[in-house]
């Protein structure tokens, strides 16, 4: 080997006074034989190819160590760091679209519902029976009026002022079909004024007669009267048709005696008798009461019991019997 700087150990030309790199004298040459060039910053105790060494120590006992924690941990199902990530992109995505389809399935439910609504409400029409009768005020060709409808024929009309000064109107009618009718008679006076209101609900059994009630505290045979009525459902309420019969009457002082007749198994809670009571061919009274308050004995088909009421001050030849379920 050729010559060296003692300073930075650039290798020197033979015949050259200076270091071509550091500028440094050449003054002590090393030996041809010499093989290494040791810099005088470098503490022999420690050379540097050792502390290689334990680097490369260091860096193999950790690359073991990554080989055995690979192979004793390859049997964990748990995804990388990467895949957990990945994973949960995923189940984003797959979350958003349950809850976008769950909204349009929602969507698509509130569309049917709203057109099957719509259609019903084009398409279906309430049944006669359901349609409220009107007071002429209906722009149709040939409207049901109170007086004029499908429900029923008004065959009497009778009105009087008691004793106390209240006035009675009864109507009498005669059913078409079965079927239940809520009823309101308003009374005005000349100027236009509201002086009386009333009402009564009925339920009419077809081919049989019934009356509406209407009672005012005040005289009202000056006043000029509106109708108004509407058919409506039987109550859940409401039993047989014709359950009780009446047998004979009888008057014995101020009172009107029924003998009544169960005719069928049941009699509905709310089932009641209705009486009309004439002089002559005029009706002058009417009455009304529940079975099972009047005749609290009828507990089964063909029995029997009778019903007490109280008739006073009431002038009147012949009564007519009305079932009312």
């Amino acid at each position: 080997m050729g010559r060296f700087c003692d300073k930075c150990g650039n290798p020197i030309a033979d015949n050259a006074a200076f270091c071509d790199k550091c500028g440094n004298p050449i003054n002590n040459m090393q030996p041809n034989n010499v093989q290494q060039f040791i810099p005088n910053n470098v503490n022999m105790q420690t050379p540097k190819v050792k502390k290689k060494h334990g680097c490369l120590i260091g860096v193999g006992v950790f690359v073991c160590l990554c080989i055995l924690v690979g192979i004793f941990g390859g049997g964990d199902d748990k995804p990388s760091t990467a895949e957990q990530s990945e994973n949960i992109k995923t189940s984003v995505i797959t979350t958003d679209k349950i809850e976008k389809s769950s909204q349009n399935t929602e969507t698509k439910k509130e569309e049917n519902t709203t057109t099957a609504i719509e259609k019903k409400t084009t398409t279906e029409k309430p049944t006669e029976a359901e349609e409220p009768l009107t007071t002429g005020n209906s722009t149709d060709e040939t409207p049901e009026t109170y007086e004029n409808n499908s429900c029923y024929d008004i065959v009497e009309t009778s009105s009087w002022v008691n004793s106390i000064g209240s006035t009675i109107v009864v109507h009498k009618v005669k059913a078409k079909q079965n079927v239940s009718v809520s009823a309101t008679m308003l009374a005005y006076s000349s100027d236009g004024s509201v002086i009386g209101k009333s009402s009564d609900d009925i339920i009419l059994t077809e081919g049989e007669t019934n009356y509406f009630h209407y009672y005012f505290d005040t005289d009202i045979s000056n006043a000029e009267i509106k109708m108004n009525a509407k058919t409506e459902k039987d109550s859940i309420f409401s039993g047989v048709r014709d359950a009780v019969e009446l047998i004979q009457y009888d008057i014995s002082d101020d009172y009107l005696y029924l003998t009544l007749k169960q005719t069928a198994d049941e009699i509905s809670p709310f089932a009641k008798f209705k009486l009309l009571l004439y002089k002559g061919d005029q009706i002058v009274d009417c009455e009304d009461g529940y079975f099972n308050i009047y005749a609290e004995n009828l507990n089964g088909k063909d029995t029997t019991d009778v019903a007490k009421i109280l008739i006073f001050g009431v002038d009147f030849d012949s009564i007519e019997y009305i079932y009312e379920p």
